[in-house]
């Protein structure tokens, strides 16, 4: 690893964004050939490489201060590995959409109710003995924490969550894979996992 690189993985880990996408510029080569080599065969027709490659950017933005500057080598693994828990997770979650667990199926009569499973189901339980108050109290945490996603998580979670829409139309409209949008929705789900605890109303 040159000392340009070392410098930019520095600055990339201490928040300078610039720094960053110098660094993923530098890496999508190797980056786009890896993943694209080790999506299965089945799988192709569903994820689109170009859709893998942009979340997993995201992630790596995201989680990027967390990172331990090693060098680029080190660097490089962490964005494989950051592209193949994206793809791993969202053939997990089309798996359990086609068979939902009646634990876990976000449906309800009504908003509040749809937006309280949804909270439920990611593993944050309301202290409100009311599940009428309780279903208010979910809309409004999840309402202020979808405030803290990237715009592509808050819409597939406000569409395929919330909504209900088919996930085959939400990929048409934002012009991406289906594979994207259960990449998107999984990451969605983490992000939220982490934020709504921290949420009062």
């Amino acid at each position: 690893m040159n000392q340009k690189e070392d410098d930019l993985l520095i600055s990339a880990a201490s928040g300078d964004r610039d720094a960053m996408t110098r660094l993923l510029e530098r890496c999508a080569g190797p980056l786009r050939v890896r993943v694209a080599s080790s999506i299965d065969a089945k799988w192709q027709a569903v994820f689109d490489v170009d859709d893998v490659l942009q979340i997993t950017y995201i992630d790596a933005f995201d989680g990027i201060q967390r990172f331990n500057p090693r060098g680029i080598a080190a660097f490089q693994i962490w964005l494989y590995r950051l592209a193949e828990n994206n793809i791993r997770d969202a053939i997990r979650h089309m798996d359990a959409a086609k068979r939902p667990s009646p634990v876990h199926r976000v449906t309800a009569a009504n908003e509040d109710e749809t937006c309280l499973n949804l909270v439920e189901s990611l593993g944050v339980c309301s202290q409100t003995p009311s599940r009428v108050a309780a279903a208010k109290e979910a809309r409004q945490l999840l309402q202020a924490a979808l405030a803290n996603l990237p715009p592509d998580h808050q819409e597939v979670i406000r569409r395929f969550d919330l909504a209900q829409d088919d996930p085959a139309q939400i990929a048409a409209s934002l012009g991406r894979s289906i594979g994207a949008i259960y990449m998107l929705r999984a990451r969605a789900h983490d992000r939220l996992r982490r934020i709504l605890p921290s949420i009062s109303v």
